[in-house]
C-alpha cells in the first residue's frame, strides 16, 4: 500500500456549490466498470473541465494501470455516506481496501475524484441518540440518519433481529457485523433516511426489569409507536418497516397495529418460530432437538417448563418463557397476509438460519409481494458461501461490507412508485 503515491495527485477541488440532484450511485457504478475494464477513454468523458485538465487522456491510463497493478479489480463498492458536495464509498479491491471521494457537478460530470486509505467510521455520542421513544416502562434509544434534500424524504425503519441485537446490528454474545449501521449510511447516500434502535431490553433501552424488558408485544407495540412518530414526523414523505430476522415477524404485527406505506422482510421466518427453532437445531445439535421440541410444545400450550439441559438454557430460562409464549401465537405466513401495502420479500441462498423455503412461505401468504432470492448473501446480510455457515468472518468482522444487490433491491423498491 505505501506505492500509493498517486492518490494525492487524484484529489481536485471540490466545489461548495455543487447540488445534491446529481445521480451518485450511476457515477460510481461507471467508475468502477470503467476501472475493471481499464477503460480509461470512458472514464475521462466523466470528468468536468477542472478533472480533464488536470488528468489528460494519457495520465488517465496511465493513473487507471498504475492503480490496478497495486490493487487488482474493485471488487465492490459500499456507499459510506455523501452531502450536498460529495459522496463517499468503501471501495474494496482484490488487494486492499480505500475510500473513494466523489463529487459531481449539475451535469453529472466529475469535478471531485480521489482515492483515500479506508478508515471505518465511529459515531459520536450526538449521533447515537437522537430519535427516542418514550414506551410502557423504558425509552427506546435510536439514530436518525438523514440525507441532504430541500423536502420530505422516505424513511426506513429497522427491526433488528433476536436476543440482544443492538440498532448497529451487534450483540454481546459474539455477534459484530455492523450490518444495520452500513444499511442506514447507504440507505443515507441514496436520499433516504433511516431510523435504528435498540430494541427493549437491549443496549441503551434496558432497564434491568425482565418484566418490562422481556415482553413479545411490548417489542410489537414499541415498534407500531416508533412507525406512529415518524408518520407524524413531516421530514418524511412515506413510512417503511424494513425487519430483519426476528424483526420481520416484529415488523408483520407493528404495521397492522400502526400502519406504514411499505414493508420489506430481511430473511424473515416464514413458519412458526418452533418450527423454525427445531429446524435450526436437527441441522447444528440434533440430539437436542426432541427435547426442545417437548418443551416448545408445552410452551405453546401456554405451560411454563423445567430445562434440564444446559446446551438449551439459552432458549428456555424462566424469565425468556412469557416471551417464546408470546410468540408461539403467530404464524408469519397469515399474519403477513393481512398487511395491505407493497411488501418486498428478500432472502439470501447462502443463510443457514432462515431458507428460501421460508421467503417462499411468505410469498404464499402475500401473494403480490415482490420476491428477491439473493445469491451468496448470508443471514447478516453479507456475502459469504454457504459452507462457513454461522462461522463466516462475516458474523464478527463489521468491516465487511453488505451484499451489493441487496443495497440496491432495497433503494429501487423504497423510490419505486
Amino acid at each position: 500500500m505505501k506505492k500509493i503515491c498517486l492518490l494525492a495527485t487524484l484529489l481536485l477541488s471540490f466545489s461548495p456549490e455543487i447540488t445534491a440532484q446529481a445521480n451518485y450511485p450511476a457515477a460510481a457504478t461507471k467508475v468502477q466498470r470503467y476501472y475493471n475494464q481499464q477503460q480509461a477513454d470512458s472514464l475521462y468523458r466523466m470528468f468536468g473541465p477542472a478533472i480533464k485538465a488536470a488528468l489528460p487522456p494519457d495520465q488517465t491510463r496511465a493513473m487507471l494501470a498504475q492503480l490496478h497493478g497495486q490493487l487488482g479489480d474493485m471488487m465492490q463498492l459500499t456507499s459510506t455516506g455523501g452531502d450536498a458536495n460529495s459522496h463517499t464509498w468503501r471501495a474494496d479491491f482484490t488487494k486492499g481496501t480505500l475510500t473513494m471521494l466523489i463529487a459531481l457537478n449539475p451535469d453529472n460530470l466529475m469535478e471531485g475524484f480521489r482515492f483515500v486509505p479506508y478508515q471505518e467510521k465511529k459515531a459520536t455520542e450526538t449521533e447515537a441518540d437522537n430519535y427516542n421513544l418514550p414506551a410502557a416502562g423504558v425509552t427506546l434509544h435510536g439514530t436518525l440518519t438523514l440525507p441532504v434534500s430541500n423536502g420530505p424524504v422516505p424513511v426506513v425503519l429497522v427491526i433488528a433481529g433476536s436476543g440482544p441485537t443492538d440498532r448497529n446490528g451487534n450483540n454481546n454474545i459474539g455477534l459484530k457485523t455492523n450490518a444495520y449501521k452500513m444499511l442506514a449510511e447507504t440507505l443515507q447516500a441514496n436520499g433516504i433516511a433511516c431510523v435504528r434502535y435498540d430494541k427493549r431490553g437491549v443496549g441503551a433501552s434496558a432497564t434491568g426489569k425482565p418484566e418490562t424488558d422481556i415482553s413479545f408485544e411490548g417489542t410489537v407495540n414499541d415498534a407500531a409507536g416508533y412507525i406512529t412518530m415518524l408518520k407524524a414526523d413531516k421530514r418524511f414523505s412515506r413510512v417503511i418497516v424494513a425487519g430483519h430476522s426476528e424483526g420481520s415477524m416484529i415488523g408483520v404485527l407493528a404495521l397492522q397495529r400502526s400502519p406504514g406505506d411499505r414493508f420489506i422482510s430481511l430473511a424473515g421466518p416464514g413458519e412458526p418460530i418452533d418450527l423454525i427453532l427445531i429446524r435450526q437445531l436437527m441441522v447444528q445439535a440434533p440430539t437436542l432437538a426432541g427435547k426442545a421440541k417437548a418443551m416448545l410444545d408445552s410452551l405453546k400450550q401456554g405451560h411454563k417448563v423445567f430445562n434440564t439441559e444446559p446446551a438449551l438454557k439459552g432458549m428456555f430460562y424462566p424469565e425468556v418463557q412469557p416471551y417464546m409464549m408470546a410468540w408461539l401465537k403467530y404464524a408469519p405466513q397469515q399474519e403477513i397476509a393481512q398487511l395491505k401495502m407493497p411488501i418486498l420479500i428478500v432472502q439470501g441462498t447462502t443463510d443457514v438460519q432462515i431458507s428460501v423455503k421460508d421467503a417462499q412461505l411468505l410469498k404464499q401468504g402475500a401473494p403480490g409481494a415482490q420476491l428477491k432470492i439473493i445469491g451468496q448473501m448470508n443471514h447478516v446480510l453479507k456475502t459469504a458461501p454457504a459452507a462457513s455457515g454461522v462461522g463466516d468472518a462475516s458474523y464478527t468482522d463489521p468491516s465487511r461490507p453488505l451484499n451489493p444487490e441487496l443495497v440496491k433491491v432495497m433503494v429501487d423498491f423504497i423510490q419505486s412508485r
